[in-house]
Order: C-alpha cells, then sequence, then structure tokens
C-alpha cells in the first residue's frame, strides 16, 4: 500500500490523538504493528509563530517512520508557510485537520467547522500541496451534522485539490465521539474517489477492522480511541487480518511493562 511515494507495510494506522500520540506512545504502536503513526495535531499559527509548545509536538525519532504530522488552521498562507516548515523537518507526510470537533478549535473555523465551508477546504489543501513535496493527506468527519452529510463532495474536492489519501471518521461534528460511527459514508466516499480512502470510527477490536473492511472497501484501518491502553491491538489486528488467528490479550506482566516505558 503505498499513500503518494510512502510505502506501508501494514493494514492498519495510528491516529493523531492530541494529548496522545506523543514520541513514546507513536514507537510503541509502531513496534506493535501500526503501519503509520502520526503527531498530535500542530497549529500552523504556532509553527509560524514559532510557539515553543508547538515546536515540542513536532520532534520524532528515525524509528518511527513513516510517520506523518497532522496540522490545522484556517488561513491559506499560514497553512502553507506551517506546511513548509514541518517538511523541512524530514516527515514523511502532511494530513490536514478538518474533523477535529473541539470547541475552541471550531471558534477558529478550524478543524472540522471547515466542513461547512468545503471550497475553503479544498483551497487550503490546494495551497499546501502547492507548497510542499510530501503527499498531503486529509482527515474529514461525515459532515457537519446529519442534516448535513457531505463527505463524498469533500472528498472529491480533496481529491482534485492534490491530496494523496483521505481519511473519514464516520461521525458527524456534532455527534462529537458519541453514538455510532456510520460506516456507509466510508463506503459512499470510496465509491466516489480514486484515492486512497482510510476508514476511521468504532474499530477496537481485530473483529472491527475486518467488519470494516468488509462492509466499506476502505484502503486502510485508522485506529484511535481503541488503541488507548490497547497498542497490542495493531500486532492482534495485523495478524487476525492476515491469518483469522486470534493472539491472546496480554498478560498483567505484559501489560505492567507497557505502562512503565
Amino acid at each position: 500500500m503505498h499513500i503518494g511515494n510512502v510505502s506501508l507495510s501494514g493494514p492498519v494506522v495510528l491516529a493523531p490523538l492530541a494529548g496522545v500520540t506523543d514520541h513514546s506512545f507513536r514507537l510503541l504502536c509502531r513496534e506493535m504493528g501500526a503501519s503509520l503513526v502520526y503527531t498530535e495535531m500542530v497549529s500552523a499559527d504556532g509553527l509560524v509563530r514559532k510557539n515553543p509548545g508547538t515546536g515540542r509536538l513536532i520532534h520524532f525519532g528515525e524509528s518511527e517512520r513513516p510517520i506523518g504530522v497532522q496540522l490545522f488552521g484556517s488561513d491559506l498562507a499560514i497553512m502553507a508557510r506551517g506546511a513548509e516548515q514541518l517538511a523541512e523537518r524530514g516527515f514523511d507526510l502532511i494530513d490536514l485537520n478538518f474533523g477535529c470537533p473541539v470547541k475552541k478549535v471550531v471558534k477558529r473555523n478550524a478543524g472540522s467547522a471547515l466542513m461547512r465551508d468545503p471550497e475553503r477546504l479544498a483551497r487550503i489543501t490546494e495551497a499546501v500541496v502547492g507548497a510542499v513535496d510530501l503527499p498531503v493527506t486529509v482527515k474529514i468527519r461525515s459532515g457537519w451534522s446529519e442534516e448535513a452529510i457531505n463527505a463524498v463532495q469533500v472528498a472529491r474536492l480533496v481529491q482534485e485539490a492534490g491530496a494523496k489519501a483521505i481519511t473519514v471518521h464516520a461521525r458527524t461534528r456534532k455527534m462529537g465521539f458519541s453514538g455510532q460511527a456510520d460506516w456507509e459514508v466510508i463506503a459512499e466516499v470510496k465509491a466516489a474517489v480514486s484515492i486512497p480512502v482510510i476508514g476511521n470510527g468504532d474499530v477496537r477490536t481485530p473483529e472491527d477492522a475486518r467488519r470494516m473492511f468488509d462492509d466499506t472497501g476502505c484502503d486502510l484501518v485508522m485506529i484511535g480511541r481503541g488503541a488507548l491502553g490497547n497498542p497490542w491491538i495493531f500486532r492482534r489486528t495485523v495478524v487476525f487480518l492476515r491469518t483469522g488467528a486470534h493472539l491472546p490479550e496480554p498478560n498483567l506482566r505484559e501489560r505492567m511493562e507497557v505502562r512503565g516505558t
């Protein structure tokens, strides 16, 4: 599987999670079988203004590769400048966050707020694609609300803008992280575009991952909250997808060893 020129060794990737996917957790998930990991989301404004806190989020080690960095913001020029800085850091790809439902992000017209403005979202994507030589991907929600499901429209626009892959978190912004993800939206996006589609939402077991592949036809599965306290899900899922075998749950000692890292 490839995203642009980035080769992935397996079918399951780690989602970017604010406050969670730091260097240690990313490295652990890579060791457990995640074929791609991401930083926590990074503010384009913070990068351009050289905010020390933002700078700390973008440190990574060679053993984490392939690694993506997730960027958020709403200003085209600042997003492009931030992306240029990230490319200079040596990341393998840049992911644009158009899905974060957190109020302080949405109030800045960033994250999932841009699902209400698909044309601007596409222009941001085009600006970042034009600013860097790295593959640029996007992560979206199903839409702003149940009454405004527009993932297919957005997917087509970002593909035209040059995105090399799209992740669909199959919930609306109004749902936040509640309710059940509607995987049918992922299937609809997969049918509408030719770039790789990454499915996200409600994957907590190897069996969930298998069902998502079968039900949606997606190219990769992204696991986020299902990996919290459970990095073994990547190894167990990869083995299950490839062989049908169920690896045993980690024992107490293994869990304690991970907590001590």
